[in-house]
C-alpha cells in the first residue's frame, strides 16, 4: 500500500534537515508509524500545525523505499490549551513518553488509542486535577497492556484480600497483613481504586475525585509504574491540592 490514510496522534517530533521533521504517530490499527514531514517547518506549509505533539486527526501517508512520508492531515484536535498550562503540559508529555515506550510498529492498539483521546480531552478541557487524570490514564494504560497489578488476593499466600493490605511492587500486587512483607501499606479504599478503576469505562474516573483515598492510590501506583516502565524521571507531580 504505497498511499494510505489512518487516524493517529502525534506522540513525538524531531527536526530533520532545514525544513523537515521526523514524527512518530500512534495509529489505532497500525501502531507506531515513523514518518518524515517534508517542508513542514516552512511558515506557509499546510503541515505546520499537523506535526505538533498531541495533534490528532486523519493522516495521509505515502510509503516509498521503506520510508513513510506525511502528505496531508485533516486535524481533529490539537489540544492547544495544554501548551498554556505548564502543569497540564507536563502531565501530557509524560503520557506521550509512555506511549512512545509501549507502541510497536504493525501492532494494533485501538482500545489504548481511544483511551488516550478521552484522557487528552479531559486534560485539555476538563477542570479535574491533572494528577487524577494521569492516575486514571496510568491504570488503564497498564491494564490494556497486560500489566495490571493483582489487588484482590495475596501474592504470597493466595488468600482473598478484603481490607487494608500492602502493595508489593516487586510481586505485582497486594500482600495481606498476615504475610511478612516490607512493602508500603495500602488502605482498603486505595486498594479498591487500584483494583476497580482500570476495569471501568475511562470517563468514570471522575467519580473517584470524591474519594479521599485517590492521592494515596496515585502515589502507590506511580511506584508500580516506575518499576515497570522506568520513566519516573518524566513523571509529573502526583498531587497539588491547591490547583486543578
Amino acid at each position: 500500500m504505497p498511499a494510505f490514510t489512518t487516524p493517529a496522534i502525534v506522540i513525538r517530533r524531531a527536526d530533520y534537515s532545514d525544513y523537515d521533521r521526523m514524527i512518530t504517530l500512534f495509529s489505532p490499527e497500525l501502531g507506531r508509524i515513523d514518518a518524515i514531514a517534508r517542508g513542514c517547518r516552512r511558515p506557509k506549509s499546510p503541515l505546520v500545525n499537523a506535526v505538533e505533539p498531541f495533534t490528532s486527526g486523519e493522516f495521509q501517508l505515502y510509503a516509498h523505499r521503506e520510508r513513510m512520508s506525511l502528505e496531508q492531515c485533516q486535524i481533529s484536535d490539537s489540544y492547544y490549551e495544554l501548551r498554556s498550562d505548564y502543569d497540564r503540559l507536563c502531565h501530557g508529555v509524560y503520557w506521550l513518553k509512555l506511549l512512545d515506550a509501549a507502541i510497536l510498529p504493525d501492532t494494533p492498539a485501538p482500545e489504548l488509542f481511544i483511551t488516550t483521546l478521552r484522557a487528552l480531552a479531559h486534560l485539555n478541557y476538563g477542570e479535574l486535577p491533572p494528577a487524577l487524570v494521569t492516575m486514571a490514564f496510568e491504570m488503564h494504560f497498564m491494564t490494556i497492556n497486560g500489566f495490571a497489578p493483582r489487588m484482590d488476593a495475596c501474592m504470597i499466600c493466595g488468600r482473598p484480600v478484603d481490607g487494608d493490605a500492602r502493595f508489593d511492587v516487586d510481586l505485582g500486587g497486594a500482600v495481606c497483613l498476615q504475610c511478612p512483607s516490607g512493602a508500603p501499606k495500602v488502605s482498603n479504599g486505595a486498594r479498591r481504586i487500584i483494583m476497580k478503576l482500570p476495569r471501568t469505562q475511562f470517563d468514570k474516573f471522575q467519580l473517584v475525585n470524591e474519594r479521599p483515598e485517590w492521592p494515596e492510590a496515585a502515589r502507590l501506583f506511580r511506584l508500580y509504574m516506575d518499576d515497570r516502565m522506568h520513566l519516573g524521571r518524566f513523571a509529573p507531580p502526583l498531587y497539588a491540592p491547591d490547583r486543578k
